[in-house]
C-alpha cells in the first residue's frame, strides 16, 4: 500500500488541471513508470485541443495480445477555494488521502502502477489518458488511430466507490453569445444591452428545465439543465458589447442529446434571431453492453447507474463492452479537500491486479 500511496503521492504534485496544467508532463512520468514494467508495446503520443488549451497526450501500455483494456484519466478539473491546505501536495490521515485528482481520478492510476509491482501482465493494456474533464478530445484520437484495435473489454476508471458503473447519462454543453454596440451605461434606454438577453436566455433554460424536471425514468429523472456562468465584458457603469451564457445538460440514457442541442438553439433565438451558438461537447449517454461479462472479477450485483458522463460513452460507441469501475466517491470530487478513502484504494488495486494478471475469463 505504501508504494501505490507514494506514487498518488507524486501524481497529485503533477499540475494537470484541466487547461491550464501540463498533462503532458504527468504522461511522460508515467510512460516512465509503465515502462518499468517491460511492456511488448508502449506508445506515447500528444494531442492537439481546441479553444486555444495546450496538448494533452496518452500512454498506452500492452503486454501480449490485449482483450482487456484498464483506462484512467489523467487530468483533473481547477483546484478552486477553499482547500485548507495546499491541493497539489497529498496529505494522509484519518483513513484517507487528500488532494487534488486523489478521488477523480489520480487513485486509480496509482491503484494500477501498484498492482503493477505485484504481478505480471498478462494480455492487457493500461490506456492513461488526458483532456476528459474538459472536451474529451484525446479519447477519440486513441480510438481514430487504432490504438484499441481488437480490444474486446474496457474498465474506465471513475470515482463509483468500487461499484460497478453500468450506464450513464449524456452530456451537453454549449456557449450562447449576444452582442451589441456597447457605450455607457447613461444611454442603457436607448441602447441594447446583450447582458440583458443572456439574462433572458438563462431564464428559458429554466423554465426548459422545470418543464422537463419529470422527464425520464428513475435514476434518470430530469434533464440536470445547468447555468454554470454568465461572462460580459462590462460593468456597472458599461453597456458590454457582448455577453455569453454558458449551460449544460445531462439528457438521460435513450434520449437526442443533439434534439437537445437543437431545443438550446430554439430558445436562444427566441430572444434574438443573431445570437451565436457554440456546442462545446455533445456526447451521448452510456449503457454497457454485457456488464456479465466482467463478473469473474466483478461482483455483478454489485451495480450502481452513474450521474456523470465518463468516456466510457465513447469506448462502448467504438464497440468495447465497457463498464466504469474505481476508488473514491462522486460526493468527495470537484470539491476543495478532495479525498479518497485508503481502503477504497486497497480494494481498487486488488481488483486491478486480477485484471492485469489476465483473470478476466
Amino acid at each position: 500500500m505504501s508504494s501505490t500511496l507514494d506514487i498518488l503521492k507524486a501524481l497529485v504534485a503533477f499540475d494537470t488541471r484541466n487547461g491550464t496544467g501540463n498533462e503532458v508532463a504527468c504522461v511522460e512520468w508515467l510512460a516512465e513508470k509503465l515502462g518499468a514494467h517491460s511492456p511488448d508495446r508502449l506508445v506515447m503520443e500528444t494531442v492537439g485541443r481546441s479553444r486555444d488549451k495546450p496538448d494533452s497526450a496518452f500512454v498506452l501500455a500492452v503486454w501480449g495480445e490485449p482483450k482487456v483494456l484498464l483506462n484512467v484519466h489523467i487530468d483533473t478539473v481547477p483546484s478552486g477555494e477553499g482547500w485548507t491546505h495546499d491541493p497539489l501536495d497529498m496529505v494522509v490521515r484519518d483513513g484517507r488521502a487528500f488532494g487534488l485528482g486523489t478521488s477523480d481520478i489520480k487513485g486509480a492510476a496509482a491503484a494500477i502502477l501498484g498492482a503493477l509491482e505485484g504481478v505480471t501482465p498478462r494480455n492487457v493494456a493500461v490506456l492513461l489518458s488526458g483532456d476528459e474533464e474538459h472536451g474529451s478530445e484525446v479519447m477519440p484520437a486513441v480510438i481514430e488511430r487504432g490504438h484499441l484495435l481488437g480490444v474486446e473489454r474496457a474498465v474506465v476508471c471513475e470515482p463509483t466507490s468500487c461499484r460497478v458503473g453500468r450506464a450513464h447519462r449524456g452530456m451537453l454543453a454549449m456557449e450562447v453569445t449576444f452582442e451589441g454596440p456597447g457605450g455607457h451605461s447613461s444611454l442603457a434606454d436607448t441602447v441594447e444591452p446583450p447582458l440583458l438577453r443572456a439574462a433572458e436566455f438563462a431564464a428559458k433554460l429554466g423554465g426548459y428545465k422545470r418543464d422537463h424536471i419529470y422527464f425520464g425514468e428513475p435514476p434518470f429523472t430530469g434533464l440536470c439543465v445547468n447555468v454554470g456562468e454568465i461572462r460580459s465584458d462590462g460593468a456597472y457603469n458599461v453597456i458590454p458589447t457582448t455577453a455569453s451564457v454558458f449551460m449544460s445538460m445531462r439528457p438521460p440514457p435513450g434520449d437526442d442529446v443533439r434534439g437537445r442541442e437543437k431545443d438550446v438553439m430554439g430558445l436562444a433565438f427566441a430572444v434574438e434571431r443573431e445570437s451565436k451558438t457554440d456546442t462545446i461537447v455533445a456526447f451521448e449517454h452510456f449503457a454497457s453492453r454485457d456488464p456479465d461479462a466482467f463478473s469473474s472479477v466483478f461482483d455483478s450485483e454489485d451495480v450502481v447507474d452513474l450521474p456523470y458522463w465518463t468516456e466510457a460513452a465513447m469506448m462502448s460507441q467504438a464497440g468495447i463492452n465497457t463498464i466504469v469501475y474505481g476508488p473514491g466517491n462522486l460526493e468527495q470530487a470537484h470539491r476543495p479537500d478532495e479525498y479518497v478513502e485508503l481502503d477504497q484504494l486497497h480494494a481498487a488495486e486488488a481488483r486491478y491486479a486480477q485484471l492485469l494478471s489476465g483473470e478476466l475469463s
